[in-house]
């Protein structure tokens, strides 16, 4: 198996390590040979952020080390601003963690172990005992892992505020849908009184206006005045009724399938604000679980 042999491997190679020793003599075999250890292949290279997944370690505080003397002893490989560790970085990093984690140990401890001096004050002033020609150059690539830290906070807090302004805007255009629905739900029940009203008084204008019609006595050739008509009020009522009728149902038929149709383009308009609502809900979901992984991991750690 892949895992048992790169087990065999570190011990091997580590047999005669100090820190390894110190580890070992501290109980904390299983401690070091984690599953994401044993998964580690001879032959590839990790980014920080990659070794950081293997050791349950955030970036940052990966990098914490590379700023401290101990990074002699890690020995990772520099490309311009970035590191690449084999698995035997890795395994030295790991072992750090797990020595300060388990048995508190301390860098000036573990410096001393593997018989190196760590930087003394002077005079207020740090003075560093080894790598004096590389002091120059460490400060200042702390300086620039120090500003993209910041620069990459920076960005990720407009990340979180972008996102938030836009789930507050897309849940406030779904309201003013939504009122904008019962509205028009409103405004079809209003469109069926308005027209029943209508109804009733064109009906008894027309009914008035008929009956009085058919009331008015004309004058004949065969006499002075022809006898009045016998007035159907039943039946005009029924003409009036029938007539006034088919007009309400065709005008409230014409005003409902115009609100019909603008609220069926409400209900779609909604939906689409709701599908983007959604996707910035879960975009903003991620980017939470993106940040906090590394720190839950890091606790995590620390509470075994």
């Amino acid at each position: 198996m892949e895992s048992l042999d790169m087990k065999e491997l570190l011990m091997e190679e580590f047999e005669n390590d100090p820190i390894f020793r110190m580890a070992v003599l501290n109980g904390l075999e299983d401690s070091v040979f984690t599953t994401g250890i044993q998964s580690m292949h001879k032959d590839m290279t990790y980014s920080t952020v990659e070794a950081g997944r293997i050791i349950e370690r955030s970036d940052s505080t990966i990098r914490n080390h590379f700023r401290s003397d101990l990074i002699e002893y890690i020995q990772p490989e520099k490309f311009g601003k970035f590191y690449r560790l084999n698995y035997k970085s890795v395994f030295r990093l790991h072992l750090i963690f797990v020595l300060m984690d388990k048995a508190s140990k301390t860098s000036v401890d573990l410096l001393a172990e593997l018989g190196m001096q760590p930087g003394v004050s002077m005079g207020g002033n740090v003075k560093r005992v080894q790598r004096e020609s590389t002091d120059l150059q460490e400060y200042s690539d702390q300086l620039q892992n120090n500003y993209e830290e910041r620069l990459s906070t920076m960005e990720r807090n407009l990340g979180f505020q972008s996102k938030m302004l836009n789930i507050l805007k897309y849940e406030k255009d779904i309201s003013d849908i939504e009122r904008k629905l019962e509205r028009k739900e409103v405004e079809i029940d209003q469109i069926k009184t308005d027209a029943y009203m209508k109804y009733l008084e064109e009906k008894q204008t027309q009914l008035l206006s008929t009956s009085l019609k058919k009331s008015i006595q004309k004058p004949s050739f065969l006499g002075l005045f022809k006898k009045p008509d016998i007035i159907d009020v039943e039946q005009i009522n029924k003409d009036v009724e029938t007539k006034l009728k088919e007009k309400m149902d065709q005008e409230i038929k014409e005003k409902i399938n115009i609100a019909r149709k603008e609220i069926e383009t409400l209900q779609e308009e909604k939906r689409k604000v709701n599908t983007l609502l959604q996707q910035e809900r879960e975009s903003f979901s991620n980017m939470q679980l993106d940040t906090d992984v590394d720190d839950k991991k890091l606790l995590s750690a620390n509470m075994k």
